[in-house]
């Protein structure tokens, strides 16, 4: 007998996979995997990261509110890869529903002979390049009795916060998701998250750190203000990409002057305006991270022209990866060369040399005490429920 062929990417309870022919051998073998308590998803062709939120916020944990980094992903705003099972690392998908592109259970898989991800065409779920992670989510609801939701989830008990709707779902409101993740991430991860709100690709559009500044200020007695606040401090209007968020942080704490974010240069070849990541306009001297994750032939011979005009043009163009960021000597020293070739002062070697250069390259602890945290619980489980403060239009 042929086997009941499965729909792809979809998340169904184990009765209606059975009401589908499904037989009870299958659905408990490694065919399916279960993102959440009692629904399965074929791991072949999984559902979709947006539906097992759903699921979880109306059949799982009813009225919860998807919050941390479940809720940043969903917004678009960049977490740590290694955060959550690699929620950061998920990929767009086109959904066979309705032909949207959603984010995907697959991510990018750890294999330097897999073919580039930019190279292909993401249309489909088998990519030879991608494998199924489960990431694990968050949500929120008011303190109260427990609520459990399986290996994969923490409910956190959280104070009553503001609430956006998005895409059909219920996320933590801008304001308040970066209070969430100033409670859990570390503090270049938060300036990151903050810089992604203040930049130009923002779902909500670009904002300025005074608004910012304002929407926090309801915070102010709560665990994660003085983190949020501190971080606010290092963030800046106009990065792109949170490898520029890290250069810029990176060059400042070697003792660099801070450069310009995404600078506009005319480009003599093409007649169209350029932007330099970081930039010391005053010295031609551009600072630029590479990135590889969406690398393709055609951006990287497209990059390689952009960066010759500009240097024929008189700039000097210094660039750093993700190993300079980890290891960032020999891209410091270099920079320095460059800063001093240009007749201004630098900073001295010693201050990247040795133990001084590693401790460079580790994230920045957040300030304070680190709130405590229990699994199924938030760092503020059992706190007193506060009416939450208005959400204005300009709250992000």
């Amino acid at each position: 007998m042929r086997a009941t062929p499965l729909p792809d990417q979809v998340l169904l309870p184990r009765s209606r996979w059975r009401e589908l022919g499904v037989s009870t051998n299958r659905l408990s073998s490694d065919e399916f995997v279960r993102p959440l308590p009692g629904l399965l998803t074929p791991r072949r062709a999984p559902a979709s990261f947006q539906a097992v939120a759903a699921s979880l916020q109306r059949t799982v944990v009813p009225g919860a509110v998807l919050s941390h980094t479940t809720a940043a992903v969903l917004y678009g705003v960049p977490v740590p890869v290694d955060a959550d099972n690699g929620v950061g690392l998920l990929v767009k998908l086109r959904d066979p529903q309705d032909g949207r592109h959603r984010l995907s259970l697959l991510a990018p898989r750890n294999d330097p002979d897999a073919p580039p991800l930019a190279d292909l065409c993401l249309d489909g779920p088998n990519h030879p390049a991608l494998e199924l992670r489960l990431p694990h989510l968050h949500c929120r609801i008011p303190p109260g009795p427990r609520a459990k939701a399986g290996q994969h989830v923490t409910v956190h008990r959280l104070t009553v916060g503001r609430t956006r709707r998005w895409n059909g779902l219920v996320l933590s409101a801008p304001p308040d998701l970066l209070l969430e993740l100033a409670t859990t991430l570390e503090r270049d991860e938060v300036v990151i998250a903050l810089d992604h709100f203040l930049g130009p690709h923002s779902a909500f559009g670009p904002t300025s750190r005074e608004a910012m500044r304002q929407a926090f200020e309801p915070f102010r007695d709560r665990p994660g203000f003085r983190a949020l606040t501190s971080a606010l401090a290092d963030a800046r209007e106009g990065a792109e990409s949170p490898g520029e968020t890290r250069t810029r942080l990176l060059v400042l704490r070697a003792g660099s002057p801070e450069p310009t974010p995404n600078l506009r240069v005319p480009d003599p070849d093409s007649g169209t305006t350029r932007r330099i990541d970081n930039a010391y306009a005053s010295l031609l001297i551009g600072v630029e991270y590479d990135g590889d994750i969406h690398r393709s032939k055609q951006a990287w011979r497209e990059e390689h022209a952009r960066r010759d005009s500009l240097e024929s043009a008189g700039w000097t163009l210094r660039r750093l990866t993700a190993a300079d960021i980890r290891r960032p000597s020999r891209f410091l020293s270099a920079l320095r060369r460059s800063v001093l070739a240009a007749g201004a002062p630098a900073p001295p070697v010693s201050n990247w040399k040795g133990a001084t250069g590693r401790a460079l390259s580790r994230p920045r602890p957040r300030p304070g005490p680190r709130p405590r945290s229990r699994p199924g619980h938030g760092p503020l489980a059992g706190t007193p429920s506060l009416p939450p403060p208005p959400l204005a239009a300009e709250d992000l």
